[in-house]
């Protein structure tokens, strides 16, 4: 055997040893189970940016207590892929004296000034803190089972990206409940009501 010959089956041994150590490292990522990312990856379809909305009116009749559900639907036309937790926010939208009327506030006295309260116990402006809870109306499942607070709600200024991502299957109606933990009405010509207004952040992926 002449030393081309010798080269060549040393190559052709190395490269069967490469393709078993490929073999055997395909079969174990085959036998590891899919993250929640990766089996939503792996959906065929158009990713498409969508923001799933809703919201509701309130007084202050509703201080104090849990409010009906906003429901939102998810399209037919694919799943809704939640990536950020909600952003919640409201404005006065009566009377149409309101001091603060249409104005966009925030759900929580903290850390906002002007959401504290003056040094004498009177309201600076209008407030409102809440609480809330997600159901997937698709499995009828809580996605909690405590309320939660305005630390994971997203502002528009800063939206807090979920732990993993979050799909709600085609034709789901997603429910958000709001306890109102206080709310109270200021300002020179106080609001007599409010509109709460909800978006989830995410994508949509839709079958071209």
């Amino acid at each position: 055997m002449d030393n081309q010959t010798a080269a060549l089956i040393r190559q052709l041994q190395a490269l069967r040893q490469d393709y078993s150590a490929l073999a055997q490292t395909v079969a174990e990522l085959n036998r590891r189970p899919r993250s929640t990312t990766e089996e939503i990856e792996a959906i065929p379809g158009r990713r498409v940016l969508y923001t799933l909305s809703g919201d509701q009116s309130f007084t202050t009749s509703q201080d104090g207590t849990r409010g009906a559900a906003i429901s939102m639907l998810v399209s037919q036309d694919g799943p809704f892929v939640m990536t950020h937790y909600p952003v919640i926010m409201w404005y006065p939208n009566l009377p149409s004296t309101a001091t603060n009327l249409n104005r966009w506030r925030p759900v929580s006295t903290w850390p906002l000034p002007d959401q504290q309260a003056a040094a004498d116990g009177g309201v600076v402006g209008d407030v409102v803190d809440v609480a809330y809870e997600i159901m997937d109306g698709g499995s009828q499942r809580m996605l909690q089972n405590l309320t939660v607070a305005p630390g994971l709600i997203s502002t528009p200024n800063d939206l807090k990206k979920l732990p993993v991502p979050t799909l709600f299957a085609p034709n789901t109606v997603v429910q958000l409940f709001i306890t109102y933990l206080n709310v109270s009405f200021g300002g020179s010509t106080p609001s007599t009501s409010g509109n709460l207004h909800v978006d989830f952040p995410g994508y949509r992926i839709v079958n071209i």
